[in-house]
């Protein structure tokens, strides 16, 4: 792909996760998004066949990006944590979009792209609870929800706080998320 049209699908994906975060897949707008990208709708669909192929390659995008940056480790779950915390305070797109995906649930077709994300993490949960390093009272596949929706849930309320000047918050959130994934997690 030349440079031109690289940088026009590139154009057109960050203004789509901006809408698809607002809006959730449902009520993001191909009109909006076009318009937002500086594209026409024409030249939208030359990249992407209809919203669904748009949404999954900004869930694609997003959930690697996610899963590159904070690295799950059976290891030190409460890192992971730490970590999955403070993308989200950084990325707050990313939170919207996984409070979205949980709202909307896609079908076989996004299922695929989010299974080799998901599926590693499971794995690597399953390994340390078979190692005795982490509770086996709590099945890996709930217990990946519940510390994504402990840090998620967290780091978006500290950053509510923060933007309204209690930038304590951030500090204190984030320990107590940490706390509470250590417990979580024990064996």
């Amino acid at each position: 792909m030349r440079a031109a049209g690289e940088a026009t699908r590139e154009r057109i994906l960050a203004a789509a996760k901006a809408e698809f975060a607002e809006f959730g897949i449902a009520g993001a707008r191909i009109n909006r998004i076009a318009a937002a990208a500086n594209a026409s709708k024409d030249r939208l669909y030359a990249y992407f066949p209809g919203k669904n192929e748009l949404y999954a390659a900004v869930t694609e995008r997003w959930t690697s990006h996610t899963a590159v940056e904070t690295a799950l480790s059976a290891d030190d779950l409460p890192a992971y944590v730490g970590r999955l915390f403070d993308h989200f305070i950084a990325h707050p797109d990313n939170a919207r979009l996984q409070a979205w995906a949980d709202l909307e649930p896609a079908g076989a077709f996004f299922g695929a792209i989010l299974r080799d994300t998901i599926d590693a993490k499971l794995t690597e949960l399953r390994r340390g609870q078979r190692e005795g390093l982490i509770t086996t009272d709590i099945p890996a596949p709930i217990l990946l929800r519940m510390l994504s929706d402990l840090a998620r849930t967290n780091a978006m309320q500290a950053r509510f706080a923060a933007e309204k000047g209690d930038s304590d918050q951030l500090a204190t959130r984030r320990a107590a998320t940490v706390c509470a994934a250590t417990r979580i997690v024990a064996p």
